[in-house]
């Protein structure tokens, strides 16, 4: 059965996963990022900025398969195949991730904006009616607003 845990409440989508990937790695798992094109430049940006002596190494679904192998961290477009070798999915986009319901655990990021809780809601509702465990966890509660 696959586990998924919403992180809801996030004021910064692209922070917010980079810091999770981080928790991540140092656990010593692989994550497949589902994430649109613009989100994943911004989100690659700042992989490589997590502090400033270190950053997670990553490639996209794009980069020669021998890369991919050796990257704990594969961000991947909405439409890609499912990737059997990453039990655990980094959801950043809108839709369900593809090949969901292959997979052991699926972090799903959302975000404040109305349109971002209304496709998060509609992932619920879908993973619901796939029999998925799922958690909901109040990121928005831990986090600090800018002035």
């Amino acid at each position: 059965m696959t586990e998924v845990v919403f992180h809801y409440g996030v004021a910064d989508k692209v922070d917010y996963a980079a810091r999770l990937l981080r928790k991540v790695a140092r656990s010593g798992q692989r994550a497949r990022v589902v994430v649109d094109p613009a989100q994943a430049s911004a989100l690659s940006a700042r992989l490589w900025a997590l502090t400033p002596t270190a950053f997670l190494a990553h490639c996209d679904d794009r980069a020669p398969a021998a890369v991919q192998l050796r990257s704990p961290v594969l961000l991947s477009q909405p439409d890609a195949a499912h990737d059997p070798e990453r039990v655990l999915v980094l959801n950043l986009g809108a839709e369900l991730p593809r090949g969901a319901q292959h997979c052991q655990r699926i972090l799903d990021i959302v975000g404040t904006d109305m349109d971002d809780r209304q496709s998060g809601r509609s992932r619920k509702r879908a993973y619901d009616a796939a029999g998925c465990a799922v958690t909901m966890h109040d990121a928005g509660a831990g986090q600090e607003t800018a002035a």
